[in-house]
């Protein structure tokens, strides 16, 4: 019966797709949106695959089990199920915001993810892989945003932007699977996509309303991101204006970085690199017991510990893994997979057209996707969460520098070798 189930589920959604005029408006064609929803839909069964039955003790299984247990709450006990999201057995209440234990906050992001799926598994019979296509529907629309602004920068690149947006393989995979990433891509999607409309078409209600449910699932499932967002988003907004983007990203994350600095000054309760080096601490004493664990330099609240360990955060998540590290054969694909992104890179400095990127969107999603990904590097020594934390934003990072590459040029040189 849950066969049948899903291959319902699966051709209703797919036929659901290509009759949704803010996807079909993308150009795509329906049997290309139904092909790249085909693969995210598989990406997400092999995702599920290997979390519930190779796996012990991962979050994606505790979000299921945990779905099942509120799905059954939801029968006998509607208030229970409606009021335990709001419980909060913490002696602080509701402070401790930016903390990774012993915070409601924390606890809210899977508190959320669990309700979610609890009101999957009504239609799903608490079958995972059925739970998997409703939200790989609802990731599905942010690709489809991203491919709409981009394409309006490039118009000629559909199919490196096809790549780039959908198909990209860690990104992928990652948030194809039940669990935070993908709604922190959809967040970023919503916010994106909306504020380009409200810039292009002037101001809406309709649009300021997405835009804040966006911000609002990004702080939710991680407010580190939201954080590092805000900045982004000023200076994208000023660049508008002023049509100077790269001078006025720089002066305003100047300014931000100044801030974060001096945070600790200005408020001892709001010391952002306490913050920092607190969730490094935590990740460390969880990589203890992770296969994956590498070294980091101990990351301490002032800023020449954050000077010092600048080059291991670049290091390890642009350079990381390393083809080397194929002693894992789980390294490998993502290996791989960083190893083209650093030829890419290397394509873009020597055969990029850089006149294509200035733009303060592309500027947003570069500098925004970087400064996440240092943030990664200073926090995170578990090379698999590395990978698994990145992949949300490589999209943003990849594809402003993939479609400004003159590919032409390996033309050239098949003439010449001719």
């Amino acid at each position: 019966m849950s066969y049948t189930l899903f291959f319902v589920y699966l051709v209703f959604f797919c036929w659901l797709l290509t009759r949704i005029k803010f996807i079909t408006t993308t150009g795509l064609g329906n049997k290309l949106i139904i092909i790249l929803f085909l693969c995210r839909i598989i990406a997400g069964a092999v995702n599920g695959y290997i979390n519930l039955y190779f796996y012990q003790q991962t979050d994606t299984l505790f979000f299921h089990l945990q779905g099942i247990a509120e799905y059954h709450l939801l029968f006998h006990d509607p208030r229970a199920y409606l009021s335990d999201l709001f419980q909060n057995n913490y002696q602080e209440g509701y402070s401790r915001i930016f903390d990774s234990t012993n915070s409601f906050w924390n606890d809210l992001r899977s508190n959320l993810i669990i309700k979610m799926l609890s009101i999957f598994n009504i239609a799903s019979g608490s079958n995972y892989f059925i739970n998997q296509i409703f939200y790989n529907f609802l990731i599905f629309i942010a690709s489809a945003a991203f491919f709409k602004i981009f394409s309006v920068f490039f118009p000629a690149k559909k199919n490196t932007l096809i790549i780039c947006v959908f198909l990209l393989p860690s990104f992928l995979y990652f948030t194809s699977g039940l669990h935070k990433d993908g709604l922190i891509f959809l967040g970023l999607g919503i916010v994106s996509f909306n504020v380009m409309q409200v810039l292009v078409k002037g101001t809406s209600l309709k649009r300021y309303m997405y835009i804040f449910a966006g911000l609002l699932i990004i702080f939710l499932m991680r407010n580190f991101v939201f954080l590092l967002l805000v900045p982004a988003l000023i200076a994208w907004l000023m660049s508008e204006r002023n049509k100077k983007p790269m001078q006025t990203f720089i002066i305003t994350y100047f300014l931000f970085a100044s801030l974060f600095f001096l945070s600790g000054f200005l408020n001892s309760k709001l010391n952002l690199l306490h913050y920092v080096s607190e969730r490094q601490i935590e990740f460390m004493d969880l990589s203890k017991n992770s296969a994956s664990a590498i070294h980091v330099n101990p990351l301490f609240p002032n800023f020449r510990s954050f000077l010092n360990n600048l080059p291991q955060a670049i290091n390890h998540t642009f350079m990381r893994p390393y083809i080397t590290e194929t002693s894992n054969l789980l390294y490998l694909p993502a290996s791989i997979e960083i190893l083209a992104y650093q030829i890419l890179l290397f394509l873009f400095l020597f055969f990029g057209n850089k006149n294509l990127i200035h733009q303060p969107f592309l500027y947003f999603t570069i500098f925004f996707s970087v400064s996440m990904f240092v943030l990664i590097g200073f926090t995170i020594p578990i090379l698999g969460a590395i990978v698994r934390y990145r992949s949300v934003f490589l999209p943003l990072l990849i594809t402003p520098i993939a479609c400004s590459v003159n590919w032409t040029f390996l033309e050239k040189k098949k003439h010449i070798i001719k």
